[in-house]
């Protein structure tokens, strides 16, 4: 197949395939044109390059249309009995709706992410002092009894306060320490 110069109305041509197929391949053969010619408008023409972005989404769209159905109201199969179709009294094939868990659950997971991978907005009191973790966890508990955040999120928000004050009071120690050691020199001296 001769390739043709890729005009304004080739391109409207294969972004609107792109758009109903989704396929580069189809939409070049559509609009009699070839993938570098395409993919080198699409590097130098941000507007071309918005289109075909647009129109993937389109087609990304379609495909999750399409999974939504065949999760949700199923897909008619013929009956199938010892490798034979199985006929009714009018002998029209006998259907039987199949539903997709696996397109369900794909599609689940592609809206929600799993708690553990979404942000919890919580900002935690400041932690100056181990005083200071009391108020973090109580803030944290009115958060769970409020449904803000789950149990285990207030158990890892938790660790994380404890992690902190023993730092803070590491640190203290550390600083009461050379007080001390400093005090020592000093009298030494």
């Amino acid at each position: 197949m001769k390739q043709l110069k890729l005009t304004r109305a080739r391109q409207e041509q294969f972004l609107k395939a792109l758009a109903d197929t989704g396929s580069v391949t189809t939409a070049v053969a559509t609009a009699r044109t070839s993938r570098t010619r395409v993919y080198e408008l699409r590097k130098t023409d941000p507007a071309f390059a918005a289109k075909w972005e647009e129109a993937e989404e389109i087609a990304t769209d379609r495909l999750e249309e399409e999974a939504r159905r065949r999760a949700i109201e199923g897909v008619a199969q013929p009956l199938v009995s010892a490798g034979k179709l199985v006929r009714g009294d009018d002998g029209q094939p006998i259907t039987v709706r199949h539903y997709s868990d696996n397109l369900l659950l794909g599609l689940l997971k592609a809206r929600r992410l799993p708690r553990r991978e979404r942000s919890v907005r919580f900002q935690l009191p400041p932690l100056r002092s181990a005083a200071d973790a009391v108020s973090a966890i109580e803030a944290l508990a009115d958060r769970v009894a409020g449904g803000e955040v789950t149990p285990r999120e207030a158990a890892e928000l938790g660790k994380l306060v404890k992690t902190y004050i023993r730092a803070i009071e590491t640190h203290d120690f550390d600083q009461r320490l050379q007080a001390i050691e400093e005090n020592n020199d000093a009298k030494r001296s």
